[in-house]
């Protein structure tokens, strides 16, 4: 029997990178067996799935609190899994709320664990180090900051480099994106990435819609199209007033990297794909809307200035986020005639953004991640 490897994640962009990794491991050692707490990118990387991730994906402190009976339940599958039939190296994917627990219970039983995609101690959380040190043997983590938190809290730290950049290469031109997307050449577009988390698509979706229904009054030259992420309902995309099959919004099943290629301007929910559509140097402003309790306690635990990733990792404002009372149309619509009104000032911004891709190291991420999974497992 091979190595045995078994796999962390809790939502759709874990589950992607973790998909990435999987198929590393495959081409690097064929007998690898993958086990996993995953979705679709696992699965279809080769992972034998434990259980399916679909029902754990919340955003939120409040949103969270309704899945602890789930949590507990896949829990204690794991650590029965853990000590009748362990692994010879555990990866939780970021996750922490949940997959530090699950690390520590695998460290215990002297089972090595690397976290890949680490918890977000720069922003919140920092009184999590002390647990972190005891449930892993390794960080391995995506921004290059995160190297002097983690090894001056006494921690083992890599700095591997972000996987999106591995995407760049592949990434489609905007004419032959938006020929794919059956969008017009000469039209101006507003791409809509709304979230992969049924919550936030619902909150933010609306404000969206509303958004370019101001700017085409404005500006009459303008299509939308909007990505549908992996299980959500396409209605939730729908727009009130919409006619049977005359939508003033193009609805595209997943598609965020076409979109992301074609659009003038991009509104994006705050969370992976802000930075993913910086690195494709399209001009953006930043979404984000919770419940009034979980958007308190966040204000009392963020201590940074920014929360997208993009101005994270930038060290400054790149891009306007509008945030919570702030995520409404008429504020959010100003911004983007603006961009859509002067060429000048899209090409700026996309200069600025593309400058992110040095500060992220070298592309080959995923294949770093796999090599040092197999250097563990012996």
């Amino acid at each position: 029997m091979g190595r045995t490897v078994l796999i962390l994640t809790g939502e759709a962009s874990g589950d992607l990178q973790a998909g990435l990794v999987a198929r590393e491991l495959r081409a690097m050692a064929p007998d690898v067996r993958i086990r996993a707490v995953g979705g679709e990118a696992l699965r279809e990387a080769g992972a034998e799935l434990l259980y399916d991730i679909d029902r754990l994906s919340a955003m939120g402190f409040a949103e969270v609190v309704r899945q602890i009976p789930r949590h507990r339940t896949l829990a204690r599958r794991l650590d029965t899994l853990l000590r009748e039939d362990p692994p010879d190296v555990v990866l939780p994917v970021d996750y922490p709320g949940f997959n530090l627990r699950i690390a520590a219970k695998a460290r215990g039983l002297g089972i090595p664990v690397l976290y890949y995609i680490g918890p977000q101690v720069w922003a919140w959380g920092e009184n999590r180090l002390p647990k972190i040190r005891k449930a892993v043997d390794r960080m391995l983590v995506v921004f290059p900051f995160e190297e002097a938190i983690y090894r001056e809290a006494g921690i083992p730290v890599e700095f591997v480099g972000h996987p999106l950049l591995d995407a760049l290469a592949d990434r489609p031109g905007r004419e032959a994106a938006r020929q794919v997307l059956g969008l017009s050449p000469e039209r101006l577009v507003v791409g809509l990435l709304p979230g992969s988390r049924l919550q936030e698509v619902r909150r933010l979706f609306p404000v969206m819609a509303e958004t370019v229904a101001r700017v085409r009054d404005e500006v009459r030259n303008v299509q939308a199209v909007c990505s549908v992420a992996p299980g959500i309902p396409e209605e939730t995309c729908r727009v009130e007033t919409e006619a049977e099959g005359d939508s003033p919004i193009q609805r595209v099943s997943g598609g965020a990297e076409l979109i992301q290629a074609a659009a003038d301007v991009l509104l994006v929910t705050s969370g992976t794909a802000t930075l993913q559509s910086a690195l494709a140097g399209t001009p953006l402003a930043v979404l984000y809307r919770t419940s009034r309790i979980t958007w308190f306690a966040g204000k009392r635990l963020v201590k940074i200035p920014h929360i997208s990733l993009v101005n994270i990792v930038h060290g400054g404002e790149l891009v306007p986020e509008f945030l919570q009372d702030r995520a409404r149309p008429e504020a959010i619509a100003p911004f983007v005639l603006n961009l859509l009104r002067d060429p000048a000032s899209r090409e700026a911004m996309s200069r600025s953004l593309r400058g992110l891709q040095k500060r992220l190291g070298t592309p080959g991420a995923s294949r770093r991640v796999a090599e040092r999974i197999l250097e563990a497992a012996g």
